[in-house]
């Protein structure tokens, strides 16, 4: 299952950092422990003119992970960096089994994956 993450911040390294190291952790849960099919994802999150070294940390922090930092012009705000980064998934690779579009200031709790694949079953379902 692949899933782009999409993400848009502006001088935010420590909840931009702490958003993604939550994400991974509930990320390896799930991967964990489910016997069916794992959950594979790609970070797009555009930069949109940080000056206090998000990018750098982001980098450092997600080295072994498939992160995509895309540089914004500094006047795209939330929705013009929501759209670049669905942009860039989108010219990467084109059959996503879903876009997760997440607020750079959001923890992941534990089990959020389980609850979203959960939950798109059991829309298919009914």
């Amino acid at each position: 299952m692949n899933i782009a993450v999409l993400l848009t911040c502006f001088n935010r390294k420590e909840k931009t950092c702490m958003c993604l190291q939550s994400m991974y952790a509930d990320l390896d849960i799930y991967n964990k422990a489910n016997t069916g099919p794992k959950i594979s994802i790609e970070i797009f999150l555009v930069d949109d003119g940080c000056t206090d070294g998000t990018a750098e940390a982001v980098r450092a922090q997600c080295a072994e992970r498939s992160v995509h930092i895309i540089q914004g012009n500094g006047s795209l705000f939330w929705a013009g960096g929501m759209r670049l980064a669905w942009n860039e998934a989108y010219k990467r690779h084109t059959e996503w089994d879903f876009y997760l579009l997440l607020n750079d200031d959001t923890k992941l709790l534990p089990g959020a994956f389980q609850e979203l694949i959960s939950t798109h079953q059991y829309a298919l379902d009914n």
